[in-house]
């Protein structure tokens, strides 16, 4: 009898990864603890980033900048059977989802492996009550603002939402700038248009100018038969978001700046200029007036998209907003997982106390991981990472005797694994440290992987 383990008519496992690969679905497989152990390369085509920077990486990583919208993944891990969901990406992408649960011997999740289709014609959701759930999660962040820094933030995007002019929004990673423009968005006059948000640098250089401008057929070797439509255009009427706008390429910069100009562009490989009507909010986390005087930015864009500026503080500036914030995230995430679980006064004072170096993000990101994660219904403060406290764990190692790079190397191990508790991945490490994410993946790799 012949049967799957078997049935590969001698394939090996290099070619059968090879030919899921080039599968046009989207596969990707997750393990029991919420970490991609696999994804092909359709992931180019959805998300416009490479498998290689997702394998690895935490379903966290992703779903609190949005990558894509609703997510599907804890439902499948609590309630242990396939379900089928309609999603889209921030590249404006819509897709349809399938994941299946996949079980080891005592009838554990061992894995989930999902299928993901961009073509979703007549297909029926499978539950609008949990996608009305994630759209609240976003839209419920903002109005909350009892500090007055952050009342003077909103009261500036609610007037500048009446106002169809560009802007940049500015403030520390994890902030809250993708929610603030949403939210602008929502309050203007083109709120029934489309909304797409892009993070820039998310998108590898030879990609950006395709995404934000597309291309016509022919336009370049490996292109569309068809051609392809740019973000510019998929966003026409309504609001483009443009996420770390400080990445893109000088050439993406000079398109950028005569779209703003003139209101038109031509696509790669065109000739013939297309009229759009879109409006350019700008987000970075970095001082842009400062790459202008080193030449990393262009000075004409840079007065072009600042006509307006609104800075978001960061979440140790206005510690007063902390408890309502994590009240409506636990509410939020209560509704989303069907629980009912309660932080201790001491968790929330703790929670306050700490400094909080990926802002909103982070706090948004332990309130879920203690919800999903916690036994009982109640949190109380064992629940809690030790860098909530301060604390980094000691090295057992006597320091006297050691050379002066031994010191500097204990040094840095400390540094890294203390960036890696409080952010968990090599992209957050990266923006923590203020390094590249090159540099983040091979101190991790030293410090903590080969360990």
């Amino acid at each position: 009898m012949i049967n799957a383990a078997n049935f590969t008519y001698g394939l090996s496992d290099k070619e059968l990864i090879k030919i899921i690969d080039a599968l046009y679905d989207e596969i990707l497989i997750y393990d029991n603890n919420y970490t991609i152990v696999y994804i092909n390369q359709a992931c180019l085509r959805h998300y416009s980033c490479e498998s290689d920077d997702m394998i690895g990486k935490s379903f966290f990583d992703f779903i609190h900048k949005d990558w894509w919208s609703p997510s599907i993944l804890p439902v499948v891990y609590k309630e242990k059977k396939p379900y089928a969901i309609k999603q889209r990406t921030f590249t404006g992408h819509e897709l349809l989802t399938i994941a299946v649960p996949i079980f080891d011997e005592k009838n554990q999740i061992k894995y989930v492996a999902m299928n993901v289709r961009d073509d979703l014609n007549q297909i029926e959701l499978y539950n609008p009550n949990y996608i009305s759930c994630k759209n609240e999660l976003n839209q419920n962040l903002i109005p909350l603002a009892n500090s007055r820094e952050m009342k003077i933030t909103v009261d500036m995007a609610e007037r500048l939402s009446q106002i169809d002019v560009t802007c940049i929004l500015t403030g520390e990673s994890g902030t809250g700038k993708t929610m603030l423009a949403r939210y602008i968005h929502s309050l203007s006059k083109r709120k029934e248009q489309p909304y797409i948000s892009i993070n820039c640098a998310s998108l590898p250089q030879e990609l950006v100018e395709s995404e934000l401008f597309g291309y016509v057929k022919g336009a370049f070797t490996g292109a569309n038969s068809s051609g392809k439509k740019g973000l510019f255009e998929a966003a026409n009427g309504g609001t483009l978001l443009l996420d770390e706008i400080s990445e893109l390429s000088m050439s993406a910069q000079a398109k950028m700046l005569h779209v703003l100009q003139e209101q038109t562009y031509i696509p790669i490989g065109g000739s013939v200029p297309k009229k759009v009507n879109v409006r350019i909010i700008a987000a970075t986390n970095k001082n842009l007036k400062n790459l202008v005087s080193i030449g990393q930015f262009r000075e004409d864009l840079y007065y072009r998209l600042n006509i307006i500026e609104i800075a978001i503080p960061a979440l140790r500036n206005r510690k007063v907003d902390i408890p309502d914030l994590i009240d409506e995230f636990l509410n939020n995430f209560n509704n989303k997982y069907n629980l009912s679980k309660g932080f201790t006064p001491q968790v929330i004072s703790a929670l306050v106390d700490y400094d909080w170096p990926g802002n909103v993000r982070e706090l948004l990101h332990m309130v879920e991981r203690l919800v999903v994660t916690t036994d009982g219904n109640q949190v109380g403060v064992s629940s809690l990472p030790k860098n909530i406290f301060g604390i980094i764990e000691e090295p057992s190692s006597d320091v006297e005797g050691m050379t002066y790079q031994e010191k500097m190397d204990l040094y840095e191990s400390n540094l890294v694994k203390e960036a890696y508790m409080v952010c968990g991945s090599s992209r957050k490490v990266a923006e923590y440290l203020s390094v590249s994410q090159t540099k983040a993946n091979n101190l991790i790799r030293k410090y903590i992987k080969n360990k």
